[in-house]
C-alpha cells in the first residue's frame, strides 16, 4: 500500500495525518513492511516511521512503488482544493492516473474537498475521486459536494483525533491564571494581523500570558514578525516538531488554559488535550470542525469570542475509537478487489 499526502514538507498537521494513518492501518493488520510513502523528504520519512519512502516528485520512483502495490491511499487533508495552490489537484490527479496504469487501486480517507476557484480544479478532483475504490471525507460539506458529483462517501472525523497523547494537566478555565496559546498562520489579507490583535485583547481581559504555537516554520516567522511590530507581545513562540510533538505539546498546553487556533490541526491538538478553544475560519474546513464539535468560531469580523469548551457532546477518545472502527471497514473494502465501489 502506497500512502500519499502533503507529507515531508515540515507542516505538523500533515505529518500527524501520516502518523495517524500508519498507526490506524497497523491496527487493521497492515504491517509497516506492507506500506510505503511518497514524501517531499523521503529520508526524513524513512527515519521517522521506519518504512519505505520515495520522492513524491519523481515519476519513476512513484511508478515503481505503485507497480509493486495493490492500492494507493490518498491520506487525509485538503489535497483536492485550489485555495492554497492550483497545482495540488493537478498533482493528485496525475498520481491517480499513474496508479491506475500501474494496477494500484486508489482510495482516500480523511479528505476535505474544496473550495475551488477554478472549474478545471473541480473537474480534476471529481475525476480523481471517481476513480477511488473507497472514499472517506472528514466533513459534511465535502460529503455534500461529492453527492452533487454523484459520488458516495464515508464521513469520519479527522484521522489525527485517533492519536494518543499524554495528559497535559487539568484545564483551569475558571481560573484567571495560565497562558493563552495562539496559532496564527500566513493567509491572504489582514486576517493574521486581526487574529493577533484579538488574541492580545482576550489575553489582557483574562489576565493570561500570551504564547505562540507554531505548526510550521512559516507560522513561527509570521508570529515573530508580528511580535517585532508590537502587535503580538508573546513571551515565547514554539514550533512543534513532528519527532517530539507529544512531549512538546504536553508541556506547552500544560499551562495553557485556552487556545486560539487558526490552523485546522492546532484546533485538533486543543481538542486532544481537552483545552477550551476558539477557531479562526480562514478556510471552510475550520468552520466545519467547529460546527462538528461545537466550539466558538471567529470569521474575522467584529470581536473574537472567548475560547470555550466543545458543546456537541463529543470527546477525543470516543471520536478516535469511532474513526478506527470506520477505518477498519474502509480498509477491508479497499483491500478486497472486485467489490462494488461506494454508492456509485
Amino acid at each position: 500500500m502506497v500512502l500519499c499526502g502533503y507529507y515531508g514538507f515540515g507542516n505538523l498537521g500533515d505529518e500527524l495525518l501520516l502518523e495517524a494513518l500508519i498507526d490506524g492501518l497497523e491496527s487493521c493488520g497492515v504491517g509497516r513492511g506492507e506500506m510505503a510513502v511518497l514524501s517531499g523528504s523521503p529520508e526524513e520519512t524513512r527515519a521517522r516511521h521506519g518504512l519505505v519512502a520515495a520522492d513524491r516528485w519523481s515519476v519513476r520512483e512513484a511508478a515503481a512503488l505503485l507497480c509493486r502495490s495493490e492500492t494507493l491511499l490518498l491520506g487525509g487533508g485538503g489535497l483536492f482544493q485550489d485555495a492554497t495552490s492550483a497545482r495540488s489537484p493537478v498533482y493528485y490527479w496525475g498520481l491517480v492516473r499513474i496508479a491506475l496504469l500501474a494496477g494500484a487501486r486508489p482510495w482516500c480517507i480523511g479528505q476535505s474537498v474544496g473550495p475551488f476557484r477554478r472549474a478545471l480544479s473541480a473537474r480534476l478532483a471529481r475525476s480523481s475521486l471517481a476513480a477511488c475504490e473507497v472514499r472517506g471525507v472528514r466533513d459534511a460539506r465535502s460529503a455534500s459536494l461529492l453527492k452533487g458529483w454523484g459520488l458516495g462517501c464515508d464521513v469520519t472525523c479527522d484521522p489525527v483525533i485517533s492519536l494518543s497523547v499524554p495528559a497535559a494537566g487539568p484545564s483551569t478555565r475558571d481560573s484567571a491564571a495560565g497562558r493563552l496559546a495562539v496559532n496564527i498562520r500566513p493567509w491572504r489579507g489582514d486576517l493574521p494581523r486581526r487574529t493577533a490583535v484579538e488574541a492580545v485583547r482576550i489575553a489582557s481581559e483574562l489576565s493570561l500570558e500570551l504564547t505562540g504555537l507554531a505548526l510550521a516554520a512559516e507560522d513561527a516567522a509570521l508570529m515573530e514578525s508580528l511580535r517585532d511590530e508590537g502587535l503580538f507581545p508573546a513571551t515565547s513562540i514554539a514550533t512543534l516538531d513532528a519527532g517530539g510533538w507529544r512531549s512538546d505539546c504536553s508541556v506547552l498546553l500544560s499551562g495553557a488554559t485556552r487556545v486560539v487556533a487558526m490552523r485546522f490541526h492546532a484546533a485538533v491538538l486543543a481538542l486532544l488535550h481537552g483545552r477550551d478553544l476558539v477557531g479562526v475560519a480562514y478556510d471552510p474546513k475550520v468552520a466545519e470542525l467547529a460546527d462538528e464539535w461545537g466550539f466558538p468560531l471567529w470569521d474575522g469580523d467584529g470581536r473574537m469570542p472567548r475560547p470555550g469548551a466543545p458543546s456537541a457532546g463529543l470527546s477525543a477518545p470516543s471520536a478516535g475509537e469511532r474513526f478506527l472502527r470506520e477505518l477498519r471497514l474502509m480498509c477491508d473494502r479497499a483491500l478486497s478487489p472486485g467489490e462494488e465501489r461506494v454508492n456509485d
